[in-house]
């Protein structure tokens, strides 16, 4: 075997791990529950749906930053309590929940990996989930609670494009890095919202 095809090879097998490894993540996330037989049947899962389903082929950027994914780790996690203590004074607070926005976010990067975690992460924080995406213009669709207001609408599309900018800055590639360069607000004005129960 050429040295050439050895190579290749060899970045097919790291980006199959990769692949393994994020679909294990997020069957753990789904169980809510660490344990040896959560790890083992994720791991059976994993190798089954890349063995028979087709998957488009996970292209790694072939760069990470120590530093930033520790900023974005840090971020995710307050980020996660700060929005749950919020839900969870939803049920508890005597005025009454405002109607819920389903709101369009055009991503700067075109990565499916980046747009894939952008949404998982989006997903995983508390009063906010992922409904709907369209991978060729690079828009997701999330649903927000409590979110009837243009303040209300432009701070989820804010948090949203810092989730892809913390991410990028972690692992995405060059051509992901140029792109924040693109400043999100004129995607704020062309990006559609549509809060439950009528148009805004």
């Amino acid at each position: 075997m050429s040295p050439r095809r050895a190579v290749t090879k060899g970045r097919r097998i790291v980006q199959q791990l990769v692949l393994v490894f994020f679909l294990v993540l997020l069957w753990v996330m789904l169980w809510d529950s660490l344990t040896v037989l959560s790890v083992v049947t994720g791991i059976i899962l994993a190798f089954l749906v890349t063995r028979i389903f087709y998957l488009p082929p996970v292209v790694l950027s072939g760069r990470f930053n120590v530093l930033h994914a520790f900023v974005f780790a840090v971020w995710f996690a307050y980020s996660l309590v700060l929005a749950s203590v919020d839900v969870a004074w939803y049920a508890f607070r005597p005025k009454a929940v405002g109607a819920g926005s389903v709101i369009a976010c055009d991503l700067r990067t075109r990565s499916d990996l980046m747009m894939t975690l952008v949404a998982d992460t989006a997903s995983l924080i508390p009063g906010s989930i992922i409904v709907d995406s369209d991978r060729a213009g690079g828009r997701l669709y999330l649903h927000v609670l409590d979110c009837d207001t243009e303040e209300k609408i432009l701070a989820a599309k804010r948090q949203v494009y810092h989730i892809e900018e913390l991410l990028i800055r972690a692992l995405g590639s060059t051509r992901d890095l140029a792109a924040l360069k693109v400043d999100p607000d004129p995607l704020d004005r062309s990006a559609s919202s549509e809060p439950q129960g009528g148009q805004r």
